[in-house]
């Protein structure tokens, strides 16, 4: 099904945003010659004086919408002789003239690859690629200069701007330049539009490159002027370790040829012929194995697929649109989410700076805490703000809708790019690679092989079955020019497809406003997919049936449950001097341990046999089993994950303690280099060691008690919910004692041994089958 409406959108660009880019866009084939630069001076850097003249003089009041509208008006001979005064000195005079001052930025790699992506021989490919690049590094480069007189960053790009530290370290005139180019709705805004999906190529002016590479460099004169450019610190770049497993998923795939690439992009209903050449230029950056800047552009192609798709199957095909500076953009947040707004979205928009406040549950991550410099240590208190951020967004929205978007691509996928793009301890590589915190050149290759698979998924998902153009919203666009398709997209599109245009579909009428009303699709055969094309989209679903959530906080729990019962498993192996050597019996009746039988919890309807400890891999079968969903999960199911969580890290650590803590004693007593008053602390920490272990063992097993039906916890009455919570809290208390009590430096092995006879007291008491 090849849906026409969407393969001949020439723009994903509202008209008044297309109106903004279109005149900000310089005529490059004008070329300035000597005396003609009037904004670079002699010194190769930007007139700002003549920049603040044009802010002075605008009768509008500043930062209205009306005075960017004029600013914007004014820039494009700015562009222009920034961009032809790049390419006169470069490669010649780049290194004398630029160069120097970009070293601040540590980025200096990027930012020469994207000057080279600018040339006059590059295509429109290459300038999304140089913008989306230089967008990034600016962020970046600029957050790190605030570090200079501020302990934070702040989060958004726009916030960053705002900040007056940043104005007093590179001046006001640049700030303000900036806040026109990328920091405001109300300006160009292209940072979002680009890293959002919204920007074709053929719309992207690699003039805007130019101007950036440009302001950077005076920013880096400011710096040097005034000695801090020497000071400047430089925050570590996210690596993507985390996420070396997402190698595994399809390890059997290998990277499909060119050929069969091209016709699976092509071929899909949800790839608009415009964005071709950014599809090709992701393609080709595979092949020459540039896995950074592949990444970088496949992000926001996958973005512009997805909601292509979420407009389609909602019916709301206006969305593929970016939204005016009074309505929220559609981004992978909703897209991923598990509702729509049913009615328009809206933000308030204030004039004098060009900042918004959203209403609608986009902005739990808008205006939130960005997700890109999170630890794991902020897990809880994020989940609690999102989640609290969630309720009070769904009581402002008074109707919300299904998305049929999780129809369309299936639970698995759908998993899948939550774990890549979402969950806070996941690799969350949209947020971290466009906000600059990832080295473009240490990008690794299973990373960008991943999201390549992920968004070959994306393109050949067949949606519900009942595949129809959403007739009752599509008079709401402006007539997409289904007349024709523009050449450029023409040429790329080759034969593969020629039988959308040339197909007689009876339903197909004239272009026009009325027409556009219509159902507009056209039927392709799926069957004419060469076989290498069915073969790797099969391999790829096939793999994706196996797919296990590795970054929700459940899976997550799992993982770490896992680990410490792993530990358990080997403690009776640790090393230790003989019983008889210090006299203490307790190693040769561990297995006397008193365990409960059963442990249950009868509001949740769950009862668990409780293992031996000689039984200890029996029961790690049990925690491997366990089965939980992951998607779209009620706010108690998360808050009480969470604690779980805490609990188990808890019982690692203090496992591991006591583990080193063992063979660090026995080393020394071994060598005799214990004092008789230290060979007494040893003594006392073998025989709290068996406590130690009973109670940890025991506190895993609730753990898992609680974990079989966690999927029902969000179906808890508040009052049962906050009593379980109240249950779980000193266990929780316990074991972070027994942490700090078991650490090398403390040694308070006969307080460790009293927490842990009382913990599986409070155990026995709460979670026995006899509790009422």
């Amino acid at each position: 099904m090849v849906l026409l409406y969407i393969k001949s959108q020439e723009t994903f660009l509202s008209s008044e945003v297309k109106r903004l880019i279109q005149t900000a866009t310089p005529d490059l084939s004008q070329i300035p010659r000597g005396a003609d630069y009037s904004w670079i001076d002699f010194n190769s850097g930007i007139v700002w004086e003549k920049l603040q003249d044009i802010f002075d003089n605008i009768k509008e009041k500043n930062g209205s919408k009306a005075w960017f509208f004029e600013v914007i008006r004014q820039l494009p001979p700015l562009f222009r002789e920034c961009y032809h005064m790049l390419q006169n000195m470069y490669p010649a005079a780049y290194d004398v003239s630029l160069q120097p001052f970009l070293e601040w930025t540590h980025q200096e790699k990027d930012i020469h690859q994207s000057i080279k992506l600018i040339s006059q021989e590059s295509t429109s490919g290459d300038h999304l690629v140089a913008l989306l690049t230089v967008t990034a590094l600016v962020e970046r480069a600029l957050g790190n200069v605030v570090l200079l007189k501020c302990k934070q960053v702040p989060f958004l790009l726009r916030d960053l701007l705002a900040t007056p530290e940043l104005e007093e370290l590179i001046g006001k005139v640049k700030v303000q330049l900036l806040i026109v180019m990328l920091g405001s709705v109300l300006g160009l805004n292209l940072r979002n539009i680009a890293w959002h999906g919204f920007l074709s190529p053929h719309e992207t002016s690699q003039a805007f490159v130019a101007t950036i590479i440009f302001i950077l460099a005076d920013c880096g004169r400011t710096l040097k002027n005034t000695s801090k450019v020497k000071n400047i610190p430089t925050r570590p770049r996210t690596t993507f370790e985390e996420a070396s497993c997402l190698g595994n998923v399809v390890d059997d795939i290998i990277i499909p040829r060119r050929v069969v690439l091209d016709e699976l992009m092509k071929s899909s209903s949800f790839v608009s012929s415009v964005m071709y050449p950014a599809w090709i230029k992701a393609f080709e950056l595979l092949e020459k194995e540039q896995w950074g800047s592949c990444t970088t552009l496949l992000l926001p192609l996958m973005e512009c697929s997805m909601r292509a798709m979420f407009a389609h199957v909602n019916k709301v095909s206006e969305r593929m649109l970016t939204a005016e500076n009074s309505t929220l953009y559609t981004t992978m947040d909703e897209i991923l989410s598990q509702y729509m707004n049913s009615g328009p979205t809206h933000l308030t928009v204030n004039k004098e700076h060009g900042k918004h406040e959203f209403s609608s549950r986009d902005c739990v991550r808008s205006s939130g805490k960005r997700h890109s410099e999170v630890t794991k240590s902020t897990l809880v208190n994020d989940a609690r703000e999102r989640t609290d951020q969630e309720d009070e967004d769904c009581e402002l929205v008074n109707s919300k809708e299904k998305n049929q978007v999780q129809y369309a691509i299936g639970t698995k996928l759908n998993e899948a790019l939550h774990d890549l793009l979402n969950f806070v301890q996941g690799p969350r590589v949209r947020d971290r690679v466009s906000h600059g915190e990832a080295e473009l050149q240490e990008i690794p290759s299973f990373m960008t092989c991943h999201i390549l698979y992920l968004s070959l998924l994306v393109l050949s998902s067949e949606g519900p079955e009942s595949d129809e153009a959403p007739c009752d919203t599509i008079n709401k666009m402006k007539c997409m020019n289904l007349k024709g398709l523009r050449k450029e997209s023409s040429a790329l599109e080759g034969n593969i497809h020629k039988d959308i245009s040339d197909t007689e579909c009876p339903e197909h009428c004239p272009a026009s406003d009325e027409a556009c009303s219509q159902d507009r699709k056209c039927v392709s055969d799926p069957s004419n997919l060469s076989d290498q094309s069915k073969e790797v989209i099969s391999k790829l679903r096939r793999n994706l049936k196996n797919y296990k959530c590795v970054f929700h906080p459940s899976a997550l729990l799992q993982k770490k449950l896992m680990l410490s019962v792993s530990c358990l498993s080997n403690w009776i192996y640790w090393e230790r001097v003989d019983s008889k050597d210090l006299d203490y019996p307790e190693w040769e009746s561990w297995d006397m341990i008193e365990l409960p039988e059963v442990l249950s919890y009868p509001p949740l309807h769950i009862s668990h046999n409780v293992c031996s400890l000689d039984n200890i891999k029996d029961f790690l079968g049990f925690v491997k089993d366990i089965q939980y969903r992951v998607l779209y999960r009620p706010k108690q199911e998360i808050e009480l994950i969470s604690i779980l969580q805490r609990i188990t890290g808890c019982i690692s650590t203090t496992l591991e303690n006591t583990c080193k803590n063992m063979t660090l004693k026995y080393s020394q007593y071994i060598n005799k280099r214990l004092r008789s008053r230290q060979r007494e602390t040893y003594r006392r920490q073998l025989i709290a060691v068996p406590v130690i272990v009973s109670t940890c063992y025991l506190t895993c097993q609730v753990i898992y008690l609680i974990f079989l039906a966690i999927n029902k916890s969000g179906d808890l009455s508040q009052s049962s919910f906050t009593s379980l919570i109240r249950m779980l809290k000193p266990l929780l208390k316990v074991t972070e004692n027994l942490v700090s009590n078991t650490s090398l430096s403390a040694n308070r092995w006969d307080e460790a041994a009293s927490i842990s006879l009382n913990n599986n007291e409070h155990i026995l008491k709460v979670f026995t089958s006899g509790q009422e």
